[in-house]
C-alpha cells in the first residue's frame, strides 16, 4: 500500500471516530518503514502517533511537516496543501472526539 493510501485511511478513520484503526494503520506502517530503513517515513508516522497521544500539537505537526524533507508522497503535487489538509483533519478529530490515545470519546458529540 502506498503512503497516500495509508494517510487517507488514517484520515477517514479519524473523521469517523475509529481512532483505534487510525492508530493501528499508522503503527503498522511505521514498523514497515523501520524494517525497510526508510527513516523519513518512520519519523513521519511517529509524529502522527505522537499527535494522537497528545505529545505533539497540530501546530507542532504543521511546523514539522512544512519541511520538504517529509515529502514522502510521490503522487502529491501540492505538498503544502496536503500537509495543511492532514493537520486540519487531525485537529478536527482531536477536538471532536477529545483524543488523547488510548483514551477518547467516540460519542462526544452525541451523533453516533
Amino acid at each position: 500500500m502506498n503512503t497516500e493510501d495509508v494517510i487517507e485511511i488514517f484520515k477517514t478513520s479519524l473523521v469517523n471516530g475509529d481512532v483505534n484503526n487510525a492508530y493501528k494503520i499508522v503503527e503498522r506502517n511505521r514498523k514497515i518503514y523501520t524494517k525497510r530503513g526508510l527513516k523519513t517515513g518512520e519519523e513521519f508516522m511517529q509524529y502522527l502517533i505522537d499527535a494522537l497521544k497528545g505529545d505533539k500539537t497540530p501546530d507542532d505537526l504543521y511546523n514539522i511537516f512544512s519541511d520538504e524533507k517529509y515529502n514522502i508522497f510521490p503522487y502529491i503535487h501540492d505538498y503544502k496543501g496536503y500537509v495543511f489538509s492532514l493537520v486540519d483533519t487531525i485537529l478536527y478529530s482531536i477536538n471532536r472526539y477529545n483524543i488523547k490515545y488510548p483514551s477518547f470519546n467516540a460519542k462526544r458529540c452525541d451523533d453516533l
